[in-house]
C-alpha cells in the first residue's frame, strides 16, 4: 500500500471511523502495529486484487470508499481493471460516495503543467497514444487519467484530488485545495490524506475535481 492510502487509513482511524483494507494473500503491513493498535475499527481483507468476492466483503457496510493507488505498490496495468473493480463492487453494495486520489497533470488539468513536467512525465502516453494503446501506457499521469475516467462514466457521488508532487512529511493543514488547475507545487501523503478524510467528512463538493499543493500558481 502506498504512502497516500496508508496515510487515509490511519488518519481515519484515528479520527474514529472503521476501515477496511484489502491485503493480496502473502501480503503483510507495512506497519504491524497497525493491528493492535487500532483493533476495534481495523478490518483486513485477505485476496487476490482481482477477486471479487473480496472487493464485495470489504465494501459490505461501508459508507464511502477511499481510491488511491500508487506505481511503487500497484503495476501500471492494474490502475484502470482495479478501478473498475471498486465501482462495479460499489454498486452491489450500494455505497454510493468514492474519492479518488489521482494527480497533477491527469485528465483535464494536464494542459496546466510544466512544460518540462508535463514532457518528462507524459513521453509514455504520446508513445502509446501514437501507436493506439493507450490503455498499455504505464506513465504515471497516463494511468491516473485511466481511472478518472473510468469513474466519470459512472453514476457515483465522487471527489476527485489531484496532489502536486507527493513528498514526505508531516500533515500540516496547510495546502490549498482549488477546483482551478495549479501549476507545480508539492504535497506530503500526510496532507493529501488529510484533504482525502475532510472531503468525506464534510461531503466537499461532490462531483468535482480540486488541485492539491502547499505553493502553486493558480490558473
Amino acid at each position: 500500500m502506498g504512502a497516500v492510502a496508508r496515510e487515509v487509513a490511519v488518519q481515519a482511524m484515528e479520527a474514529g471511523h472503521s476501515v477496511g483494507w484489502l491485503l493480496g494473500p502473502d501480503d503483510e503491513l507495512a506497519d504491524p502495529s497497525l493491528e493492535t493498535d487500532f483493533p476495534q475499527v481495523l478490518t483486513i481483507v485477505r485476496g487476490a486484487w482481482d477477486d471479487m468476492d473480496k472487493y464485495d466483503e470489504l465494501l459490505r457496510g461501508s459508507d464511502a470508499v477511499v481510491v488511491a493507488l500508487d506505481l511503487h505498490h500497484t503495476p501500471a496495468e492494474r490502475f484502470r481493471p482495479t478501478q473498475h473493480l471498486v465501482q462495479r463492487a460499489m454498486h452491489r453494495t450500494h455505497v454510493e460516495r468514492i474519492i479518488l486520489v489521482s494527480a497533477h497533470g491527469s485528465g483535464d488539468s494536464a494542459r496546466r503543467l510544466d512544460w518540462e513536467l508535463w514532457a518528462r512525465l507524459n513521453i509514455n502516453q504520446l508513445f502509446y497514444s501514437l501507436l493506439g494503446t493507450r490503455a498499455l501506457c504505464w506513465s504515471v499521469v497516463a494511468q491516473y487519467s485511466e481511472q478518472e475516467r473510468v469513474l466519470l462514466r459512472d453514476q457515483l457521488r465522487h471527489t476527485v484530488l489531484r496532489p502536486a508532487a507527493v513528498v514526505d512529511g508531516p500533515r500540516m493543514g496547510t495546502y490549498l485545495a482549488s477546483p482551478s488547475h495549479v501549476y507545480g507545487g508539492y504535497i506530503s501523503a500526510a496532507d493529501v490524506a488529510d484533504c482525502a478524510i475532510k472531503a468525506l467528512e464534510n461531503d466537499m463538493d461532490v462531483d468535482q475535481a480540486f488541485s492539491i499543493a502547499y505553493s502553486s500558481r493558480v490558473a
